[in-house]
């Protein structure tokens, strides 16, 4: 059985939602010119259809101004979250290191150090669920109890769990990299 087979109930997936998990294997697998297409499908399905092309089309100066602000709000939400989300004494620690991290991501991206930015960013992510659901986020049906609060919700922690796969083969083109971690912070920053 595949991952997706033991952590969906298909029953949760609209057939429109299914369509990720066709089209990130077609984004992995495309060529230059064919990619940024497939983001855009795969950030349709995750995220609110028709925004998140902005940040990989147009000229370069407005797509690169799109791309700084898209990096500042994932920054500023975050920072917002880590903030307002109560933990214990104990966990300060985990919470400063995270804090730490994004700083340390947006500085890598922003400075073309792709492949670090992009482990980094999945680092975040997981970061992020762990600071949301504490232990359940380690769990091994943490996706599945995604999916059934939020299908959208599950798609993304499903996103991040095939980009951690990615991150351990790390034989990837930085465009590619480049295009993935921007579609993560898109949804992200989309929450």
């Amino acid at each position: 059985m595949t991952s997706r087979e033991l952590t969906i109930d298909e029953r949760l997936v609209s057939d429109i939602e299914k369509a990720a998990f066709e089209a990130l294997p077609l984004l992995i697998n495309a060529d230059d010119a064919r990619r940024n297409r497939f983001a855009i499908q795969l950030a349709d399905i995750l995220g609110n259809a028709g925004e998140f092309q902005q940040y990989v089309t147009g000229k370069g100066s407005e797509r690169l101004a799109r791309m700084d602000r898209l990096l500042r709000v994932f920054r500023e939400n975050v920072e917002l979250l880590v903030h307002k989300t109560w933990v214990e004494k104990s966990e300060e620690r985990p919470k400063a290191r995270l804090l730490d991290d994004l700083l340390a991501f947006e500085r890598e991206f922003r400075d073309g150090a792709v492949s670090p930015a992009f482990k980094r960013f999945v680092a975040l992510a997981n970061s992020i669920a762990s600071l949301l659901f504490g232990h359940q986020s380690k769990a091994e049906d943490f996706l599945a109890y995604c999916f059934r609060i939020d299908p959208k919700f599950g798609l993304f922690f499903w996103y991040i769990n095939e980009l951690e796969k990615q991150a351990h083969e790390g034989s990837f083109k930085d465009e590619l990299l480049t295009v993935e971690t921007l579609l993560g912070v898109y949804v992200l920053s989309s929450f």
